[in-house]
């Protein structure tokens, strides 16, 4: 995945901006644990808002609803390259009405390394790991047999055949997925230390901009990743690899 290096002003208009409550009930953190991952969704140079009507090169008009975003194997590398994470649970899920999760514990000290999380999970991971993913949301394991899916997109199109003032809205759902196109995504390496009182905050960027800003959403309403299907494979592929996610 390609990491952005720019935009952190947006985390502050990202917090400050109204959460929709979870439908899932979320699992307690493990006491200790220490890491408190964020997401922020952002579209360009801004964060994403989600009541805001948005217009692609292809002068599509769309709103979204929800964007979904499920990782597994949470690791911090120090500078020997040794993994010095502990407690994380393989597998969890973040999006723009749970933004934040605490996961994972690093002991008191002074660390220099990187964060490293995969998005999807390989076929192989898949099956073993079934209960562990069932338990976070089984909404993410595949019905085909082809793994995880990792990033999902709901939204409205505005019905490109009536006015805009009409608020006509024909539904999107994009869902990017199997272990076909699981990647990993791997922070810069990082300096910092921390005590027992303290929490290490990390933040996701995902860059929705370069998915959708010229996808012909009119044309194209639904993305399954379907590796039996070769046109719809073909576009997941595509908007898999133009997907951003940065870890700060």
């Amino acid at each position: 995945m390609n990491h952005k290096y720019l935009f952190f002003g947006i985390l502050i208009l990202a917090f400050s901006a109204c959460k929709e409550d979870s439908l899932i009930e979320d699992n307690p953190a493990p006491p200790g644990d220490n890491l408190e991952w964020n997401f922020v969704p952002y579209y360009g140079e801004r964060a994403f808002n989600f009541d805001s009507a948005y217009a692609n090169s292809v002068g599509v008009n769309f709103m979204l609803d929800t964007v979904e975003l499920f990782l597994g194997d949470i690791s911090f590398y120090d500078f020997n390259l040794e993994e010095t994470i502990d407690t994380a649970a393989n597998y969890f899920m973040l999006s723009n009405y749970k933004p934040q999760q605490i996961e994972g514990n690093l002991p008191a000290g002074g660390y220099y390394g990187y964060f490293q999380t995969i998005a999807g999970s390989d076929s192989a991971a898949a099956v073993d790991d079934l209960p562990e993913i069932l338990s976070v949301d089984p909404r993410w394991v595949r019905r085909d047999g082809f793994g995880v899916n990792y990033f999902k997109i709901k939204g409205r199109i505005f019905d490109p055949a009536l006015p805009l003032t009409d608020s006509v809205f024909i539904p999107v759902e994009y869902t990017l997925g199997s272990y076909l196109l699981s990647d990993t995504a791997r922070s810069e390496n990082r300096s910092f230390s921390i005590d027992n009182l303290q929490k290490v905050r990390v933040f996701l960027l995902a860059d929705l901009k370069p998915l959708l800003d010229k996808l012909p959403m009119s044309l194209v309403t639904e993305v399954e990743s379907d590796p039996t299907n070769t046109q719809d494979f073909t576009i997941a592929k595509a908007m898999a690899d133009s997907l951003s996610i940065g870890i700060f």
